[in-house]
């Protein structure tokens, strides 16, 4: 910006000169301080994991990390003691893990001043984790290790770490991998473990490849055979991956199955731990109320050591039944009824080919969903699930439902009666821990919410609502009604200090809203993980539904498919520091009418010569408007106009819009959202009909309008047809709320295309307080261009040649065809 300065001014330019240099200086150190707001990046840590009830140290790689202040963990049992930035891409703290800790997987996120990352998963083992010491890479000289501790390791392409452990005749050897699950890297997977144990003489004693209770991930136990030290050889399936494993290598036990497989919340369950080496045993455990995904892990202790992962069972309001023997046979008269649904089917198909059937009652008209829970909770069962009705006439079957192994089928009762549900595996496996649980529900009303993928194979893209102090951000959420109908509200009942959020009543039309997030200019710099809960408007049935977030950690190289996602019930949402510029609209004064167009005024306000490019995104729109995915402010530009279209059905309504920014300052992206406005969607003032009309190259000609007055609007309207042919003109017309038809001339010239011209159609722009209201009317209209008529040209004789009178005929010239037959008649004539 340049500065002028006035006569009286100019005596003092040098005085001045040094002012401007100190104030240029503040400006360039202020703009500095707020370019520093931009999108953390976590990607890993070192370890990948801690014992509990010990302080660790770990480190934090990603980028963009300078300001970190805080990690943020999903659950409780970890804190921070003390947090050091290294530099840019490391942070180092010091993690206390509480002594009753969960075990297992953890989820955290680094908040920085600039925003929060994504989640990444961190592990919780009971024994001491003892680092790898390279070279271990030899069967002849393993890494020698106690029993009963965690590895933390890295494997690498074609190569195998061994670790050597001393055993007693008939101990329990486990080894289970936390592998796949542990390497957050894009569309790739670092390491498929495979586990082997040897003896010291290099004989094979056990292998495992994957598992059904965690998928890719390997476990492995057997029963010791003899005193002696065994070899426990832990590789990349293909030799091929690269990338950090934890393994946990001792006595402990590792049960592959659990029955029953669920109960209901609250409960105090006694279950039966299966697949053990050692054999089966007892443990019990009280259910929560709640969940995230509709299972809790249940950790078995026996001797005093759990296994490093749980069994997961499902936690449902449903009464169990389990299953009694003999089940096999639909005619199998032991077969007895268990009563009326919703139940929960529990059982084993404890051998090859076996199958399992119950009995129960329906009344007709009754509808019920069948599903199977066996692949989704670690069983290796692959169900097929059928129903009969009491003829033993099918009433419905499956095999894969919902992207996975397990079944569904849905019942609707046909009469009152005895029905069977029946289950099978898909290729007559059976075993010991082949559990199964059935869940027969009745439709209830429930709301899903959950949040739009901003980008494909990125559940966490966009996830993280950083709302920058003094101004907004803005987020989407799907709302999903089961058996539920009428206006849905929003709660969000605890928020970071200095933050607030306002939206809308959401329309029983409508499943997807907009939240805005305000942060004060004075909000702590803070964040944390937050509720968002949606409920009926509707007090008289209310149901309330929670906001629940995919979390996808492992994502394979097949186009990004999911390997392995997590789900949590709260968002992040932090207060960051200002940024360098902000966006607002215009409030319109005028509303956008259905079939129609609007153009809203977005303005950025660049805060001390802020000169990057802003690109700016609806990331909602009223149901029935269109925009252009993005438009982009130039580096200087502050402000540009936004074209919204309308369809025919647009719903009427006044909504609340906004747009979100984004700018890369230098240091990764920062976003913010403009304040809401009300966009008004109307009906139209007016309507044309547009008769079909026809002129030759060069002709003018009118084209009638029929005009249908709508609403009352006041003073005069623009028409201007639109999509005529190339060489072809129409001037702008005007009518008034009295007019009724209007003609149209249209003039061509010679160079106007001949044809027929397809989908002509009329905007009519009515003023509304100053404001343009543009209207698309006469849709499907067609006007026939004609070549022009051509002149007869006369021909000049010949010097010579006779002229022909204009009324004598000019004799006809032959084609070669009656060339050919008169010849062949004047050679036969010859003859």
């Amino acid at each position: 910006m340049k500065r002028i300065l006035t006569i009286q001014g100019a005596v003092q330019r040098s005085s001045l000169k040094k002012v401007a240099a100190a104030a240029c200086l503040l400006a360039v150190l202020f703009s500095s301080a707020l370019l520093e707001a931009a999108s953390p990046d976590l990607q890993n840590t070192t370890p990948r994991g801690a014992q509990r009830g010990v302080e660790t140290k770990v480190t934090f790689f990603g980028n963009r990390l300078e300001d970190a202040e805080e990690i943020i963990f999903h659950y409780p049992g970890i804190t921070v003691k003390e947090l050091n930035v290294l530099d840019n891409k490391k942070v180092e703290a010091t993690l206390v893990i509480a002594p009753d800790c969960r075990l297992g997987e953890h989820h955290l996120r680094v908040r920085c001043k600039s925003g929060i990352s994504y989640a990444r998963n961190f592990w919780v083992s009971q024994f001491p984790n003892v680092a790898e010491v390279e070279p271990n890479d030899d069967f002849d000289v393993p890494q020698k290790i106690d029993l009963n501790v965690t590895i933390e390791a890295e494997a690498k392409a074609e190569e195998t770490d061994f670790y050597q452990v001393s055993m007693k005749k008939g101990q329990r050897l486990s080894v289970e991998v936390e592998g796949l699950r542990i390497n957050n890297i894009r569309q790739r997977i670092a390491i498929d473990p495979f586990v082997s144990i040897f003896n010291k003489d290099g004989f094979e004693l056990a292998s495992a490849d994957g598992s059904a209770l965690l998928k890719q991930e390997s476990i492995l136990s057997m029963v010791i055979p003899e005193d002696g030290d065994y070899i426990v050889e832990i590789r990349d399936s293909a030799y091929q991956g690269r990338g950090a494993y934890r393994a946990h290598i001792g006595t402990f036990p590792r049960p592959t199955g659990i029955f029953p497989a669920g109960g209901k919340p609250g409960e105090e369950m006694e279950f039966t731990m299966l697949g053990d080496v050692k054999g089966e045993y007892k443990t019990g455990a009280t259910l929560p109320l709640t969940t995230e995904e509709g299972t809790f892990g249940v950790l078995a202790k026996q001797d005093g050591l759990f296994p490093p992962s749980p069994n997961p069972v499902r936690v449902s309001d449903l009464t169990n039944v389990l299953e009694a023997e003999p089940n096999d046979e639909l005619r199998e008269p032991a077969i007895k009824v268990l009563g009326a649904l919703p139940l929960a089917f529990n059982g084993i198909l404890e051998k090859e080919g076996d199958i399992d059937i119950f009995k129960f009652t329906a009344k007709k008209g009754q509808s019920f969903r069948f599903k199977v829970y066996a692949d989704t909770i670690g069983s290796p069962v692959d169900p097929v699930l059928n129903l009969y009705d009491a003829k033993f006439k099918s009433a419905g079957g499956s095999d894969d439902a919902n992207g996975t192994k397990d079944s569904q089928v849905d019942l609707k009762a046909a009469e009152d009666g005895e029905y069977y549900v029946r289950v099978k595996d898909m290729l007559d496996r059976g075993g010991a821990d082949y559990v199964y649980r059935i869940e027969a529900v009745a439709s209830s009303p429930r709301i899903e919410v959950t949040m739009p993928e901003m980008l494909r194979r990125d559940l966490q893209y966009r996830k993280q609502f950083n709302v920058p102090r003094g101004g907004y951000y803005a987020m989407v959420v799907n709302t999903t009604r089961r058996s539920v109908s009428g206006e849905l509200v929003f709660d969000l009942p605890d928020l970071p200090k200095g933050v607030t959020w306002e939206s809308g009543t959401i329309p029983k039309t409508v499943s997807q809203f907009p939240i805005l997030l305000k942060a004060a200019p004075d909000a702590p710099i803070a964040g944390g993980m937050y509720e968002l809960k949606v409920k009926t408007v509707d007090q008289e049935k209310p149901v309330e539904g929670l906001f629940k977030q995919g979390i996808d950690l492992v994502r394979g190289p097949q186009n990004g498919v999911e390997y392995y996602t997590r789900y949590h019930e709260k968002l992040p949402v932090a207060v960051v520091e200002e940024i360098p510029y902000s966006i607002t609209i215009d409030q319109p004064k005028s509303p956008i009418v259905r079939n129609g167009t609007k153009k809203l005024k977005v303005r950025a306000h660049r805060k001390d010569g802020y000169d990057k490019k802003i690109t700016v995104r609806f990331l909602w729109k009223p149901p029935g408007i269109t925009s252009p995915s993005t438009m982009t402010f130039g580096e200087k530009d502050t402000e540009l106009e936004y074209e919204l279209n309308a369809n025919a059905t647009a719903e009427i309504n006044s909504w609340n819009v906004t747009v979100i920014s984004e700018s890369d300052g230098g240091k990764g992206v920062m976003m913010s959202a403009a304040p809401f406005v009300k966009l008004d969607v109307e009906e139209p003032f007016v309507n044309m009909k547009l008769s079909m009309a026809t002129a030759k190259q060069g002709e003018s000609i009118e084209m009638l309008a029929e005009v249908e007055n709508l609403r009352e609007f006041s003073g005069q309207a623009d028409v201007q047809l639109f999509a005529v042919p190339a060489h072809a003109t129409v001037p702008v017309l005007k009518i008034d709320q009295k007019t009724e038809e209007l003609r149209l001339p249209i003039q061509t010239t010679e160079k106007t295309p001949v044809g027929q011209h397809k989908n002509l159609f009329c905007t009519v722009t009515v003023l509304q307080n100053g404001e343009p209201v543009v209207h698309r009317v006469g849709m499907g209209g067609v006007f026939r261009v004609d070549p022009k008529p051509k002149e007869p040209v006369a021909e000049k004789p010949a010097s010579g040649e006779k002229v022909v009178a204009s009324n004598e005929a000019k004799e006809k010239p032959l084609s070669r065809l009656e060339q050919l037959r008169l010849e062949a008649q004047k050679e036969s004539s010859s003859q």
